[in-house]
């Protein structure tokens, strides 16, 4: 059974491969990685009191079924308040038919950052299957537990496409979080298939512009469509596969 944890306490980066890193040189600490997590165990909710002794047996169970009731409904309504989670993710593959799942790059500005598998909750399933289309972003309000997988699994609960205004801020975040330029600075020293297999994972953090740069770069170190590793590093309109969702073929 995949363990657990969850979401709000994640404090994730996701600079994954060694390439990224390595250009944090000296005595700094290295950047977290994809599957570095805080885990913290919320303490449980004390049972509601129960009547005082002096109750009755049938007064005294009627006043503890009343308690649990009103317990469980504060924790479902904790839960759709205040402990889903909202991602907006650019959409890579559509396995829905396959696997009842999507996968795609998101970014935030405390939280989780990188490539994401979403499954998606029984009611959305048929919706989802023809409404999310690749190249598109959507805003998902995901369940409060996140594996500790590579790349991690959440559970959608709903989703709309994402409007413009949502995109822009997608893409403010990812001016403040972008690891494009330590990126690069180790692409120096690697080979083109090196870069090409770091990229694939870090290029989730990178803002449009930088994805085209990148683009033009590895063109210049040799890349082709023909080349041995391939490159899923796209633009929002041309995405169309990861190395996830390849993997899942």
């Amino acid at each position: 059974m995949k363990k657990l944890i969850p979401t709000v306490f994640l404090l994730l980066t996701a600079t994954m491969l060694t390439g990224c890193v390595a250009a944090n040189s000296g005595d700094s600490a290295p950047a977290p990685t994809q599957d570095t997590a805080i885990e913290t165990v919320a303490e449980k909710t004390k049972p509601a009191d129960v009547a005082a002794t002096t109750t009755e047996p049938a007064e005294q169970e009627t006043a503890v079924d009343e308690a649990n009731t009103a317990e469980s409904t504060d924790e479902a309504a904790g839960q759709s308040v205040e402990d889903t989670m909202t991602f907006t993710v650019d959409i890579t593959d559509n396995l829905i038919d396959k696997s009842g799942k999507v996968i795609g790059n998101t970014t935030t500005a405390e939280n989780y950052s990188g490539i994401i598998e979403i499954y998606l909750d029984t009611p959305l399933l048929e919706k989802a299957r023809t409404d999310i289309q690749v190249g598109k972003t959507y805003l998902f309000s995901v369940a409060p537990m996140m594996t500790m997988s590579i790349p991690p699994q959440v559970t959608a609960l709903d989703y709309t496409l994402a409007t413009e205004e949502d995109i822009a801020n997608l893409e403010e975040i990812r001016k403040n979080v972008s690891n494009f330029q330590d990126c690069m600075t180790a692409y120096e020293t690697m080979s083109l298939d090196q870069m090409i297999q770091d990229a694939n994972f870090n290029y989730a953090l990178w803002t449009q512009e930088e994805i085209v740069k990148f683009q033009e770069f590895m063109k210049e170190k040799g890349y082709t469509e023909d080349s041995e590793v391939k490159s899923y590093v796209q633009t929002r309109e041309e995405l169309n596969g990861s190395v996830p969702g390849d993997a899942e073929r």
